[in-house]
């Protein structure tokens, strides 16, 4: 069974900070990025301004509503941990109920509202892998009203450190 704890953001100053640094630095980028509009889009997003964050990097498209998306990105320490590449994949890869309610229940606020969100979470995924993470959920729109894409900063933890 998944422990799911939902902030939403914009925190209150700091609050990020507290969770997990490189989030919080994360969140700081995509604010810098949307340069006074309600979104940035992709196209905003410079892979070289992203080194710190780069391996621990998802980012996915949707087309039309949470059932229906494609990872473009999965990050090389997110495949380390989770146990599988999905780049180019969507949702016919989850074959564990508890990570794809988990994804719909953490994706669907964000594409609904056009804003960011913070998870702290642990489920087993569908590679059979007991996971704890902490994730940042940043949307992008092509139009800078509609969430096209979501870029997901996932630093996965273990009791003792956090990756």
């Amino acid at each position: 069974m998944a422990k799911i704890e939902v902030k939403l953001l914009p925190p209150p100053p700091g609050s990020l900070e507290s969770y997990n640094p490189r989030l919080a630095r994360l969140f700081d980028y995509w604010i810098g990025k949307c340069a006074g509009r309600p979104l940035p889009s992709r196209a905003d997003i410079e892979p070289l301004e992203m080194r710190e964050w780069l391996g621990n990097l998802l980012l996915a498209e949707f087309f039309g509503g949470i059932e229906h998306y494609r990872v473009r990105l999965d990050g090389s320490n997110l495949i380390g941990h989770g146990g599988k590449d999905r780049t180019g994949k969507g949702s016919e890869v989850l074959t564990s109920d508890e990570e794809r309610n988990l994804i719909a229940m953490q994706y669907k606020p964000v594409l609904d509202t056009a804003q960011p969100a913070y998870f702290e979470t642990q489920f087993r995924n569908s590679e059979g892998r007991f996971l704890r993470e902490q994730k940042l959920l940043l949307p992008l729109s092509d139009n800078g009203s509609v969430v096209n894409m979501v870029l997901a900063g996932i630093y996965y933890r273990n009791l003792d450190s956090a990756y």
